[in-house]
Formats: structure tokens, sequence, C-alpha cells
């Protein structure tokens, strides 16, 4: 398997120069550049504890493989990654789970790369994840108990992307393509994961000159290093908003107001995600963006959690969308828009039937995704019947922005509460005594 994957990676023979050569090549004082602020955050990570223990062992090994990766020839770079990877899985994990993952995963890239019809592949996929469906939910072979939440966590929304890829790609699908992929070092310890594009991982691969994308990439792990420390502080001040000491219309405010606040924990480890990947020279986009200053629902989809919005419309919207558009075109944008949550809907409780090993479907979720997706269509259809006049200017604009933002804080705050909480019965007792769901 070495030896394909370096094969994989050299420039045959009168081809032209490969331009990611180049921008792969680093220089000592560059190096030492994003050495410093990486050394920092490894003590700030252990003196802030922001995660479990496994997250410094994480760390080290990404910014120690990075160490090694940005002095290596570029046509050993991927080689190198995927390896540290898959080694990186047996000290994370441990050797069964390791062993597992990796046996899987080969297991379902013969699958794909078997020479059959896409719908066949699909089928005999479907299949396979079944019985694994059947293993997870019923609690078959427990020692697995390591294996199962990252199994899901790398396979089962990533697999979507990649099949929806390969079916649109000339070619058979590589296998050094596959393990880099589905492999990300991060995701063994982040289990709520972005939904990286497939094509977009491999066009952004030393899109730049690595210097400029391991220093975005650094910047990217402060900011959500900030945010997991943000995280901390919101999280202890959430235990002062008690209906033991403060009346009950305050302590359920203050709680409800915080609590989507937490969302700075899965913004900050999707930060630090990326922007280890970015260490290797895979120059992703931003995955959150400003989403605490989105002005309307609308806004806040295209700033929150922005890998998940670009899988809906790559894999449920344009398809839709293309499908229905004879039939009317504003018709299709609308069915299209409102498909995605329902989608999404389903998908968040696949993803945490692996995580937890239980379906997470409630009245409470139903509401949520509804109410969401209603005002999302709703904004469109009032986006087309708007009178479009010029563009206003001047302080009554900026009050207005203000206003709306604070709007969309206090909705989406209230919506997440009631999301966040086990049962739709639960958050109505929370309403009215204010004790914790």
């Amino acid at each position: 398997m070495v030896d394909a994957l370096t094969a994989a990676g050299r420039t045959p023979k009168g081809a032209a120069a490969d331009p990611r050569i180049e921008r792969s090549k680093g220089d000592l004082r560059h190096f030492a550049m994003l050495a410093v602020p990486l050394a920092l955050l490894l003590v700030i990570f252990r003196v802030y504890q922001l995660e479990q223990p496994a997250f410094l062992t994480m760390a080290f090994i990404v910014f120690g493989g990075f160490a090694v990766s940005y002095w290596l020839p570029f046509r050993f770079k991927e080689t190198f990654v995927i390896l540290l990877s898959l080694a990186g899985a047996f000290v994370l994990l441990g050797p069964l789970a390791a062993s597992l993952l990796i046996t899987g995963g080969l297991a379902l890239f013969l699958v794909v790369r078997a020479g059959i019809g896409m719908r066949w592949r699909i089928a005999l996929l479907l299949l396979i994840a079944a019985v694994l469906v059947l293993c997870r939910g019923v609690g078959y072979f427990p020692a697995l108990r390591t294996f199962w939440p990252v199994f899901g966590s790398l396979f089962m929304i990533r697999m979507i992307v990649y099949l929806y890829d390969v079916d649109h790609m000339k070619g058979p699908p590589k296998l050094n393509d596959f393990l880099s992929y589905f492999y990300l070092l991060p995701n063994y310890f982040f289990l709520l994961f972005p939904v990286v594009d497939f094509q977009t991982f491999r066009k952004s691969y030393f899109k730049r000159n690595i210097n400029e994308i391991a220093q975005q990439g650094v910047w990217w792990i402060v900011r959500g290093t900030t945010h997991l420390l943000l995280y901390q502080l919101v999280y202890a001040k959430q235990a002062y908003f008690s209906a033991g000491h403060l009346p009950v219309a305050v302590a359920v405010l203050g709680k409800i107001f915080l609590n989507y606040l937490l969302y700075l924990k899965i913004s900050g480890q999707f930060h630090i995600s990326v922007g280890m990947l970015h260490l290797f020279g895979y120059d992703l986009p931003e995955t959150n963006h400003k989403y605490l200053l989105a002005n309307g629902i609308s806004d806040m989809w295209r700033r929150i959690n922005i890998y998940w919005k670009d899988f809906m419309v790559k894999v449920i919207y344009l398809p839709t969308y293309f499908k229905l558009r004879k039939s009317g075109e504003f018709r299709a944008q609308l069915v299209a828009t409102a498909l995605v949550f329902p989608v999404t809907w389903f998908l968040h409780a696949w993803l945490f039937f692996w995580i937890q090993g239980k379906v997470r479907v409630g009245l409470n979720d139903a509401l949520f995704w509804t109410i969401l997706g209603s005002v999302v269509v709703a904004d469109a259809w009032r986006q087309r019947y708007r009178t479009k006049g010029p563009a206003e200017t001047g302080w009554k604009v900026q009050v207005k922005n203000g206003l709306q933002i604070l709007a969309t804080y206090v909705f989406i705050s209230i919506l997440w509460s009631m999301w966040s909480a086990s049962s739709l019965t639960a958050w109505l007792l929370f309403l009215k005594t204010g004790n914790a769901y």
C-alpha cells in the first residue's frame, strides 16, 4: 500500500511540472513563524484543559507531523500525511478500533472501486450499512464502543459526498484520495466534524504557497481556541441562572440566551479541525463566519456551519432544482429549499445514532427543523416579491441592521433552547419553572 501511495505522488515523465511543487517549498524563517505560535498553543491547551486529555495527544501528533511534513519533498508529503493519520488512529483509539477502522474503510473502498454500475455499488453499501446499523443498535460487540462513533463520524455523512463526486468524475477512484479524505486525523477526536467536500478537498491541496496556507491554519486554530475558552466561560456562567436564587423569568431568559452561545464549542472545534488540515497544505474554506452577526434566518443559514449548507446545496438543493425547474423556476427553488430541512433533520439523527448509539427523534426536533425551514422558505418568497429600490444609506440603515441582528439572535436562541431540550415536555417545564432540562 505504501508503494502505491508513493507512486501516486510522482509526476510522470514528460509531464509539465506540477505548480504545487514550488508552492510546497518552505524556508526556515517562515517555519519559525509557524512553529512558535503552535508551541504556545500546546501550552494553552495544557494549561486550560480545553478538551479531554486525548485532545492534547492529538495536537502533539498533528503539530509534530507538520514539522516533518513541512520539510519533505512534495512527492512524499501526501503519503506521509496518510501514514501519519493511520498511525494516529492506533495511538488515539487503540489497536482494535484502529485496525477495524482501517479494514472497514478499505472494504468500503473496494465496493466503491468495483467495476459494476453505481446503483449496484450504492445498493451494496446500503446493505452493509443496514448490517452495521443492526450491530450498533442492538449493542452487539460491546468491546467496540470506541470504534462505532468514530466509524460513523468518518464515513456515514462524508460517504454521501464522496459517492456523489465519484459518480461525476472521470476514471476510477484512487486509493490515496480515499485515504486522505476519510482518515482525517482530527476527526478521530472531534466526532462532530465539518462535512468536508471531497472535490474541494482535492482541489485545495497546495492551492497557494504552504506558508500562506499554514499561517491561515494557525490563525484558525487560534480563533477556535478562543471560541473554546469563551465556551468554558459561558458554560460556567449558566450555573448562575438558577430559579433557586433568581426570579423564574430571569433564570429562563438567562439560560436561553446563553444556551445558544454554547455553539461556540462546535465552531471552535470546526476552526481547529480545518486549521490543522491547513498545516498539511489543504487550503479549505472557512467553516463558520460571524454567525452571531446574522441579520436574518437565511443569513444565519449562510454563515453557520457553512460546510453543511454547501453539502445540502450540492446533493439536495441543486439536483431537486434542476429536476423541477421545467415546471417553474421559482417553484423549483421553493421545493428544493423546503426539502433541505427534513433531510438535514434525518441526517443529524443518523449521525447522532452512530455517535450515541440511539436515535434522537422527538417532537422538539421536528418543530425545530419545520420552523427553521418554513422561515427560510418564507424569506425566499418575500425576496421574490420584494420591491427593489435604491440602496439605503445613513444611520437609519445601521440601526435597522442592528435591530435585525438582535431579533435574529433572540429568535434562534429560543428555537435553539427548544431543540437542545431532551423533549418538548421538558422544555415547556423549563419555561414554567426555570429548572435545567
